[in-house]
């Protein structure tokens, strides 16, 4: 027996679809290009394919979800549609940027990238307490922090 979703929960679930079909997205092309270079991987690639799955993919589904179902007031449709160019935008440049071996654009897109990520954590202000709180506080952080180890790893490369 189907039961209808309550509207609160639909409407909850609506504001966290453009991140989640995007994840799917990214996890698709993750899939299909671990398996069209799966004959002669290259460091780039198999990177690439890493990142689409971990952060354009999972941490991008995972960030969606919570500032859909965390806060008491969801943010408005404007503010996510913001996130998502900025996370998305983001992704974008520093994929492009790692495959071009050209760090200005990798920090460029890593700036896109920590905006998008300081938005996620305004969208969930005032969701009270809780372990899902938390850890969706620990998923910023650590996205975060990988942001940043990428960006400077990507001008060490360089510089090396």
């Amino acid at each position: 027996m189907n039961t209808p979703l309550p509207s609160d929960l639909r409407t909850r679930l609506g504001a966290a679809r453009p991140f989640l079909l995007t994840a799917l997205v990214a996890l698709l092309i993750a899939g299909f290009v671990a398996a069209a270079v799966a004959h002669a991987p290259t460091r780039p690639l198999v990177w690439m394919v890493a990142y689409l799955v971990l952060v354009a993919g999972v941490a991008q589904g995972v960030l969606g979800l919570g500032q859909a179902l965390l806060p008491v007031q969801l943010p408005t449709t404007r503010w996510c549609t913001a996130e998502w160019l900025l996370f998305n935008g983001g992704n974008a440049g520093v994929i492009a940027g790692t495959l071009l071996a050209a760090p200005a654009l990798v920090a460029v897109g890593t700036a896109l990238f920590v905006a998008a990520l300081l938005a996620f954590l305004l969208g969930v202000r005032g969701a009270g307490r809780g372990w899902l709180l938390h850890a969706f506080r620990a998923v910023l952080a650590v996205t975060c922090l990988g942001a940043c180890v990428g960006l400077a790893l990507s001008f060490a490369r360089v510089a090396a």
